[in-house]
């Protein structure tokens, strides 16, 4: 998959010469289907109590994994997490989870499991309801997720979003208490808050983080990005499809090239996220020292049991003896893939030498650096992003408070979780160093060469967009799912009182990008629009080899191009690697329930995208007057993907995540930046052309947005 591979969703062409990719229709569900989702979507209601429903407390009561192991697969786990739950050993109810511990991940990836190894659904949901109330909330959360994404009998179902499960984790302390009073007093003191105000049957709390005075972030200007809530929750979800712990050559989801992709993603955010600090006139992103770390954090986040989120300092110093351990870790292994970058290979676990010096060497690196279990040799290279982020964190991990002797209790900090780390200014400053490791490898490979770079029956003669402009429009996100429910909710298992949080969030009016082109044959081609920044923080214009680092990939797609003179055009809604808006789970159960029972249809969406980009974020915020940025097309010949789109997975059912069968071309991903590019490189090409564009910013009172 190209451009943020992040996003695979599914839209209709609106050009006739566009080369659909995703011509799947919409499925009508069948009461199977609509079975299943119901299902799975009960077990997230209110995670933080007990189960309601006595059907469901008689499934969990009569359950036994050890008398119905002959219906999973997976002897060994069935047995071991039995144990696990008989010797009281699981990390217990109301604490925070860590994947990034290592005992937390064992119990995490044995109770994935046991659900993976379930033969049929019928075992995996009463697996699922039996572990509901015993395993931690957040563990069972996050493997419930990972396990409906990549077991079979649950392709194609909707996982609710995580900001409506736990919305502790989007929320700073005051909107969540706030929330908890309203859910306590209802109606009646509505206007004794002056945040508050009620709204048809729901009761909504007005609020924006950037001017909340208890925050003194340096970067406080651009949190409107930073702790998006669509596009936290899209690095979560693309965690869950792509899991450290996870092999990539496990089914039936295998997943393709994913050191490849696990640097194009990264890259993708840390861009758009200098974009923003630009957009805001803040300095490049911080380097890391390697004695102090001169910006701090506090999220104002409070975990579910009441523990606020740590804080790290301004300039906190991290050469003192209690991080020794983990900086030398970090000196080690960054070491190790310096010089294994620089001598050409990297040596596997078995002792043979992997050779860096090839194209496709992307994806062995992007798994050393991330440190997942398919790296070549993980105990030599380590898992470096996430030793940065235990170290950063600053986080309590009190090494003497243990449950039962075993199970340590931690307090992550926000970048150590998926779902928050974005948060966290030292996220971008991590990744800027890392990518620097990206640099070095592509700096031993070849340029590319005109051969490839060009297209010499085609010609790009102009290229024009219409004003690009952002501004902020109020989001709604329902926080009920973490408000208790009192005695009469309880019996009817129905919330009476509905809580939404509005917030401000950066979003873009649509517009269309107009290439001009001139074509000698007809050819299928793939088009590709990328942004950059014209001049950097202090004003200088970048210039092309250097902005190779900054680009960020806002489309591609593939087009039947005609012979003679033709105009392309592109609306930003046409991308098929974003989404709009990830349904409501509320809404989707209801929808299904009522499908259930004969009320209605339920369309499979495909446009529901577990980890597609949030399409209001495809600009920078720029500024008032205008901000310039580089716009470069480049188009290029066809080349089909090494797996044919759709091969090996069922299109009506899943959305093919990271195998491959939605990646559109053969090319590298980010193509033709994905190595530094030259001025003398392009300036001879007539299939690429860069377009000077402002991006503008305007009060939401001056937009008119058509109806």
């Amino acid at each position: 998959m190209n451009w943020l591979v992040l996003c695979a969703c599914l839209l209709a062409g609106v050009a006739a010469n566009l080369v659909e990719h995703n011509a799947t229709p919409p499925r009508i569900a069948d009461a199977t289907f609509l079975q299943k989702q119901v299902d799975l979507l009960s077990l997230y209601f209110h995670i933080n109590e007990p189960l309601q429903e006595p059907k469901l407390k008689a499934i969990a009561q009569s359950w036994s994994l050890t008398n119905n192991i002959d219906k999973y697969s997976n002897v060994t786990a069935i047995k071991v997490y039995s144990n696990l739950i008989d010797y009281g050993m699981l990390l217990p109810r109301s604490v925070p989870f860590l994947i990034l511990d290592p005992t937390h991940q064992f119990e995490a990836v044995t109770m994935f499991n046991v659900l993976q190894s379930a033969k049929d659904y019928q075992t995996l949901y009463n697996t699922a309801v039996h572990l509901r109330d015993i395993v931690n909330e957040g563990l069972f959360v996050y493997v419930m997720a990972a396990a409906t994404v990549h077991h079979p009998e649950t392709q194609g179902i909707i996982v609710p979003p995580l900001y409506e499960v736990f919305p502790s984790y989007y929320h700073n302390a005051e909107i969540m208490n706030i929330a908890h009073r309203v859910n306590t007093h209802g109606k009646r003191l509505v206007d004794h808050y002056p945040q508050t105000f009620a709204w048809e049957d729901n009761m909504v709390i007005r609020w924006n983080t950037t001017v909340w005075p208890y925050l003194g972030n340096s970067d406080i200007s651009t949190f409107y990005y930073s702790q998006d809530y669509a596009l936290n929750t899209l690095y979560y979800n693309n965690h869950l499809t792509y899991p450290f712990w996870l092999s990539g050559h496990n089914g039936p989801l295998m997943k393709y090239k994913r050191g490849e992709y696990f640097w194009f993603f990264n890259k993708q955010l840390t861009n758009r996220y200098y974009f923003e600090r630009l957009s805001n006139g803040l300095s490049e992103i911080p380097e890391i020292g390697s004695d102090f770390v001169d910006e701090g954090f506090a999220s104002g986040l409070v975990y579910q049991n009441g523990i606020p989120f740590p804080v790290r300092p301004d300039e906190l110093r991290i050469d003192q003896p209690k991080y020794s351990e983990l900086l030398e870790k970090i000196k080690t292994y960054e070491r190790r893939i310096t010089d294994a970058i620089e001598l050409g290979h990297v040596v596997s676990v078995s002792g043979e030498k992997i050779n860096l010096r090839t194209p496709e060497a992307i994806n062995v690196l992007g798994n050393i650096i991330e440190g997942n279990v398919d790296s070549p040799n993980l105990d030599f290279y380590g898992s470096l992003i996430n030793t940065w982020k235990s170290l950063l964190g600053n986080s309590i991990i009190q090494g003497h408070v243990f449950h039962k002797q075993h199970v340590p209790l931690v307090i992550p900090a926000a970048i150590e979780n998926y779902q928050t780390c974005m948060r966290d200014p030292a996220f971008y400053m991590i990744w800027k160093r890392a990518l620097n490791f990206f640099t070095l490898w592509s700096s031993y490979l070849p340029s590319h060469t005109e051969e490839i770079l060009s297209v010499p029956t085609v010609v790009i003669k102009k290229v024009e967009s219409d004003k690009l402009v952002t501004y902020f429009e109020n989001k709604y996100l329902n926080v009920t799912n973490a408000l208790y429910l009192n005695e009469r909710e309880s019996k009817v298992v129905e919330d009476e009182i509905s809580v939404l949080v509005q917030q401000p969030q950066l979003t873009n009016k649509i517009f269309t990008v107009r290439v001009h082109v001139k074509s000698d044959v007809a050819k299928k081609v793939v088009v590709r629009f990328f942004l950059a920044p014209k001049y950097d923080s202090n004003g200088y214009e970048i210039p092309l080899h250097l902005n190779t680092e900054n680009v960020f990939q806002l489309d591609q797609f593939v087009y039947q191009l005609p012979v003679g003179e033709h105009v392309i055009k592109r609306e930003s809604t046409g991308n098929m690697y974003t989404i709009d808006q990830w349904y409501s789970s509320y809404e989707v159960y209801l929808k299904a329930l009522n499908a259930l029972q004969g009320k209605g249809q339920f369309v499979i969406d495909m446009t529901q995208f577990f980890v597609g980009y949030p399409r209001r974020l495809m600009l920078p915020k720029g500024r008032v007057g205008g901000m310039p940025f580089n716009l470069f097309v480049h188009i290029s010949d066809y080349v089909a993907p090494e797996t044919p789109y759709g091969e090996g997975v069922n299109p009506e059912q899943t959305f093919g995540i990271g195998t491959g069968a939605r990646r559109m071309t053969g090319y590298p991903l980010g193509f033709p930046f994905d190595r530094p590019l030259h001025q003398y490189q392009v300036e001879t090409l007539t299939n690429f052309h860069v377009h000077d564009v402002l991006i503008h910013h305007k009060p939401t009172p001056e937009i008119v947005v058509p109806q």
